[in-house]
């Protein structure tokens, strides 16, 4: 659980993009694409490249991990410095709200919440949870919570780190598109709290029952799984632990049976974070193009194939892209 701000986006790009999540998807006729771009602010695209703006302008903290919400109205994300918390906006970009105590700046015991998820009756978020002691940037327990969109009625829904701190990082929520249960990454801790190339994907029942761990340690399956809105596959990425920066993205059915591999990127280049389309017949995801030192979007079939490039350099602003963590979500209802 991140609990620090890096300082600059470089830093970010070489020691952070290896942990970013993927976003979940609401069944439905395909909408906008959310990402982050540079570190630090929300932006939205649509599919073609087209009609890029802005979301999210804060200044003093990095808006991260948008997830939309099951009707198109809304995008919960999370906004880190000293500590991380839950924040959704219109995607028209007004009534910003935050989800729970200002915690912000603070130091001390407020509990970091980051990379939310829209349960698909729109009623609930989950998102990691961190608190206690911190060891390398990773709290001494790290869970998945639910809580109420209006900010109240926090639960805890896995007890993994209760009785062993500082052994694992519990992060990166995603509901089955039923909302019977959600998929989430666990990554190994060593002993002095820095995170290993250990990672395995577990799915449980939204009531917290049923653990169970999907892929093996040795797979190192990272970043936050998406389930298909049908809900018949979960996309995920493969980490090399050679190449921290390099992998590819693979689907895996939820009894943990059909692993197959999307993406054929040979190292260094790194395949980031990924989520489907709402209609299922597209993943959007993020890259480095072969041309630039920074990651942009772009999407392919659910296959594989037919990828093509979505953020671009703005020849009227000139923006670079340096884009990453999409997220696709359905048309406005």
């Amino acid at each position: 659980m991140r609990g620090i701000l890096v300082s600059t986006f470089l830093l970010v790009v070489m020691s952070g993009l290896a942990a970013l999540p993927a976003q979940g998807t609401a069944p439905g006729k395909n909408g906008q694409i959310a990402f982050q771009h540079a570190g630090k602010s929300l932006w939205l695209i649509n599919p073609d490249g087209t009609g890029e703006r802005q979301l999210t302008d804060f200044k003093g903290a990095e808006d991260e991990n948008p997830d939309w919400s099951p009707n198109g109205s809304t995008i919960a994300f999370d906004r880190c410095s000293s500590h991380c918390e839950i924040w959704t906006v219109k995607a028209d970009g007004t009534a910003s709200k935050r989800l729970g105590p200002n915690c912000l700046h603070k130091a001390g015991d407020c509990i970091d919440r980051a990379v939310p998820a829209w349960a698909p009756n729109g009623k609930a978020i989950a998102s990691g949870a961190g608190w206690g002691p911190v060891k390398s940037d990773n709290h001494a327990f790290n869970e998945i919570i639910v809580l109420n969109p209006r900010g109240g009625g926090v639960r805890q829904l896995t007890h993994i780190t209760t009785s062993k701190p500082f052994s694992v990082d519990v992060n990166r929520p995603m509901w089955s598109p039923d909302g019977k249960q959600i998929a989430f990454e666990v990554q190994k801790l060593s002993s002095t709290g820095e995170s290993l190339n250990q990672r395995a994907l577990f799915i449980v029942n939204s009531d917290g029952s049923g653990l169970l761990q999907l892929t093996p340690w040795d797979l190192d399956a990272g970043d936050r799984p998406d389930w298909s809105p049908d809900g018949t596959l979960i996309l995920f990425r493969v980490i090399s632990a050679a190449h921290k920066l390099h992998g590819n993205l693979y689907t895996i059915r939820p009894d943990g049976s059909g692993l197959k591999q999307l993406t054929n990127y040979s190292a260094p280049k790194a395949v980031l974070s990924g989520s489907f389309s709402p209609d299922g017949n597209w993943i959007t995801f993020s890259r480095f193009s072969g041309t630039s030192a920074y990651p942009a979007i772009f999407v392919m079939r659910a296959d594989g194939s037919n990828v093509q490039q979505v953020t671009r350099t703005n020849r009227s602003t000139h923006r670079q892209p340096i884009d990453f963590q999409p997220d696709w979500g359905p048309r406005l209802r």
